[in-house]
Formats: C-alpha cells, structure tokens, sequence
C-alpha cells in the first residue's frame, strides 16, 4: 500500500486572504499539509483565532477552522505526493516535534506584509503558511529540489506539483466523499476586542524582539 503526503491549497474565505489574493494575483492564499486523505489531521501555520489576523502559529486545522464555520463553498487544490515509508517516518518525526514544541513558534506577520513585494523579513521560529509547508517537505526530504525558492508562493507550489494533482474544487464536496472527523476548536468562539488588541500589540513586539536578538 503506497504512502501520500497532501499539500492542500485553499481560497480562504478571511478579509485578509480576499486581500492577499488580490494583491498577489494567486487564486488560492493558505497552504497547509495533511498526513491523510481524509484530511483528518491537517497542520499549517496561521492565526489562532478568526478575529485575529496578527497572533498566530502552528495550528492544526479542519473544514470548520478552514470555512469559518460557514456553509459557503470553500475553494481548494490538493495535491497527493507519494513518499517512502522512510520519508513518511521523518515527516511524523517533524511534525511531532512542531507539535510538543509549538508555544516557542509563532506566526511572521511581517513577512507576510512584505509577500507581495518579493522581499524575505525571516524571523527565528516564526513561519507564514507556505513557508512552513516547504520547510517540512524538505527536511522530511520530499521533493526539495522542487521548492528551492524562498519565497515560495501558492502559484509557484501548483507548478511544482502539477503532476500530483489529486482535487480541485469545493473542500465540503470533497470531505463528504471520506472519512473526516471534526474536532473541538475555539477558533470561533468570539473575543473581547480589547484582549484581540492587547494579543495583537504583544505579538508584533515578540516578532521584532526575534528579529533583533
């Protein structure tokens, strides 16, 4: 039985990502991975909570995480990579270490302002989205040959993986045709504005003492 790891592209329905993709001109703005067809564990990086485009980091996301809990269709392209089990065996060794170490990594707000103009703002530990994608794909020694970009964008992840082109279409479609679990989540559970601002100021503070130091 063969072995996939799926790299999932979504047109989000967030203002940010409406933002994000008319600026850039790509038509998907998110990029997360996922261990399983039935997309039951999906990991990317991006905010934690859906009133808050600034704070943010490691996540583990589903279809309600993905759809802001809404029933309008949510556009994705996902593409299926074969692996070997020695690869599949790093990729979970990564994972798991994002996992018991994901309160050290944060979310690099400031490199995604500067996405579209084609400038890199690295900071320690922090990734945006499609950066933590490439990174996991290469230090599990999947297709790095294939994202030796730095600035990989979701238009440059299609060109890489064309071939491997698995689904494209709506997210809930596709769910309804495998065996997903959702999980509890207080992604949408609303926030006190003041809290949302306090968050937001201490975390572009962090992302810059990280720059500094």
């Amino acid at each position: 039985m063969g072995r996939y790891v799926y790299v999932i592209l979504t047109r989000t329905l967030t203002r940010s990502g409406k933002v994000i993709r008319k600026i850039s001109g790509n038509d998907y703005n998110h990029a997360s991975l996922a261990l399983d067809k039935d997309l039951n564990e999906i990991y990317s990086f991006a905010r934690f909570h859906y009133q808050n485009p600034i704070v943010g980091g490691f996540v583990r996301e589903n279809v309600e995480t993905l759809s802001l809990g809404r029933e309008e269709t949510v556009p994705v392209k996902i593409f299926r990579i074969p692996i070997t089990f020695k690869q599949y065996q790093k990729l979970q060794q990564n994972i798991e270490y994002f996992k018991k170490n994901e309160k050290q990594y944060m979310y690099n707000l400031l490199d995604l302002l500067l996405f579209t103009t084609g400038i890199s703002f690295p900071i320690r530990d922090s990734y945006i989205c499609t950066e933590f994608v490439s990174t996991i794909l290469k230090e599990s020694e999947i297709k790095k040959d294939k994202l030796k970009d730095q600035r990989i964008t979701p238009s440059k992840m299609i060109k890489a993986f064309q071939k491997y082109e698995y689904y494209t279409g709506s997210l809930q479609d596709y769910v309804e045709t495998v065996e997903h679990e959702e999980f509890k989540s207080d992604y949408l559970n609303r926030e006190n504005i003041f809290l949302v601002i306090g968050k937001s100021i201490k975390q572009i503070g962090k992302l810059l003492y990280r720059k500094m130091t």
